[in-house]
């Protein structure tokens, strides 16, 4: 009984040990998820531009912008899913002070009127 507990803390100092030694890197999956967000962040841009010009052909051919993007479909856009943002939460037309359309993107948050938003003039 007592080798038994004596290997126990030894299995236990090897562990401490080796999570001391291998010091503050940066957890693998964290990583992952810090990659992932870096590449929706970098497929956005097209994305964005898509409904942007969606909303310019249907101001073109209604003479107003739409009071909802999902009205873009199927007119100007071929799907509904370019309305929804690479985190998954749906954009957002608003209007700005000067009511211009503004297309609005949650950002990684999901979470609209926070810092991460990502906010375009349509025009």
């Amino acid at each position: 009984m007592r080798y038994l507990l004596l290997l126990f803390l030894a299995a236990l100092a090897v562990v401490l040990v080796l999570q001391l030694g291998a010091g503050r890197k940066a957890n693998p999956v964290a990583q992952s998820f810090a990659a992932l967000d870096k590449a929706k962040t970098a497929a956005l841009p097209s994305q964005l531009q898509q409904v942007e010009a969606a909303l310019e052909a249907f101001a073109d051919e209604h003479g107003a912008e739409p009071g909802d993007l999902a009205e873009l479909v199927p007119g100007q856009l071929r799907s509904a899913d370019l309305l929804i943002d690479p985190w998954g939460t749906r954009l957002r037309l608003e209007k700005d002070g000067a009511g211009q359309a503004v297309l609005v993107c949650a950002g990684p948050d999901r979470t609209f009127a926070s810092a991460d938003d990502i906010r375009r003039s349509s025009r």
